[in-house]
């Protein structure tokens, strides 16, 4: 139940973010660099769910990308899988528990 009920979570975070990211960044920007939110959810779910969870959800939600905007397919899931499965492993290395 509850890995239902945080894949349901997710997902809304996900639609949030997508129209967030549309709308809101799209102007936005620092030094014409746009912020992306999706690589910062699935580092999230990389660290606290796992690196087998993050890489999934960042293929899923890469594919969702480029499938909404257009461009290439799969280069947005490459990315986002690469940041959800490698951040758990520079997490363990940086904060080793005594």
């Amino acid at each position: 139940m509850k890995k239902v009920l945080s894949i349901i979570i997710i997902f809304i975070v996900f639609i949030f973010i997508y129209f967030l990211q549309s709308n809101f960044f799209n102007w936005f920007n620092i030094a014409g660099i746009k912020p992306n939110l999706f690589i910062i959810l699935s580092l999230f779910v990389g660290v606290f769910i796992g690196k087998t969870y993050g890489a999934s959800i960042g293929i899923l939600f890469g594919l969702l990308l480029d499938l909404f905007i257009g461009r290439k397919l799969g280069v947005n899931a490459i990315v986002l899988a690469t940041a959800g499965f490698m951040r758990r492993n520079f997490y363990k290395k940086s904060f080793k528990r005594q």
